[in-house]
């Protein structure tokens, strides 16, 4: 178990590092700070795989442990990216000269199914 607590750990740190890295990419572009829209492509298949990893190695553990119990909240990763999101969509909508770019809806929705079925998972476990 030793082993699984550190490997999640590892995944754990990685897919926050990468988020936060993530999120201030697309800010810093979206609000023309620093324009890095020729690294928006990668940074985001780079977060997308790196989240699905570590989602991935939880719910195995959570399966295949009857005593896992994961501290990890997925909800507060769709909480930041459902607020950034709708400040994006209403600065955009107020001020036409901002865009929302597609990588941002693309990683704002892969989170939500990823939490969405990890969420599932956790319940089918439950029962």
């Amino acid at each position: 178990m030793k082993k699984t607590k550190k490997e999640l750990l590892f995944w754990k740190g990685l897919t926050n590092f990468w988020a936060w890295l993530t999120a201030i990419v697309f800010m810093l572009t979206f609000f023309k700070i620093w324009d890095l829209s020729h690294l928006l492509t990668n940074i985001t298949i780079i977060y997308l795989s790196i989240l699905s990893i570590f989602t991935g190695t939880k719910e195995y553990s959570r399966w295949k442990s009857g005593k896992f119990l994961s501290k990890y909240h997925g909800e507060v990763f769709v909480f930041v990216w459902t607020i950034l999101m709708v400040a994006f969509i209403m600065i955009s909508a107020l001020n036409p000269d901002y865009k929302v770019q597609s990588q941002y809806t693309a990683t704002y929705l892969s989170v939500l199914g990823i939490f969405a079925i990890s969420l599932k998972s956790k319940t089918l476990k439950i029962k």
